[in-house]
């Protein structure tokens, strides 16, 4: 491997894609669909604190699970937008509910409505990271 491509591989695998979620099922799938971006993973319960761990990691992008549990979810991808820090990463908000104007309205780059497919978390993805020159 020449040294532009080692280069290049360093600065895509440098960039981290934080998952937050309080159901292990979700993480783990979420976990499999960042894989095959390239993307170091960052995976946190709901009950940790998500907004030390994300000005301290700077992902690069948030997944977050906001049904489980729903207050907490929610609450989360609020104080995440509202911290000067950290608010402009985006964030993928996931969830069962059809709730896309209210995610939307919450401060979600994305709403991706579970199940979730493969083309469509990897179509939010391109789409964000493109968006804020990520990629």
């Amino acid at each position: 491997m020449d040294s532009s491509q080692e280069g290049r591989m360093d600065e895509t695998t440098n960039k981290r894609i934080m998952i937050v979620g309080g159901d292990s099922h979700f993480s783990y799938l979420m976990q499999r669909f960042v894989r095959t971006s390239a993307h170091q993973i960052i995976s946190v319960n709901l009950g940790e604190d998500v907004l030390a761990l994300a000005k301290g990691k700077k992902p690069v992008a948030i997944v977050l699970d906001v049904d489980i549990p729903e207050t907490v979810g929610w609450q989360t991808l609020r104080t995440l937008k509202a911290d000067p820090d950290v608010g402009r990463i985006p964030v993928i908000a996931c969830s069962w509910l059809d709730e896309s104007a209210r995610g939307l309205a919450e401060g979600a780059d994305v709403y991706l409505r579970m199940p979730i497919l493969y083309s469509d978390f990897g179509a939010a993805l391109a789409t964000i990271l493109a968006k804020d020159g990520n990629d």
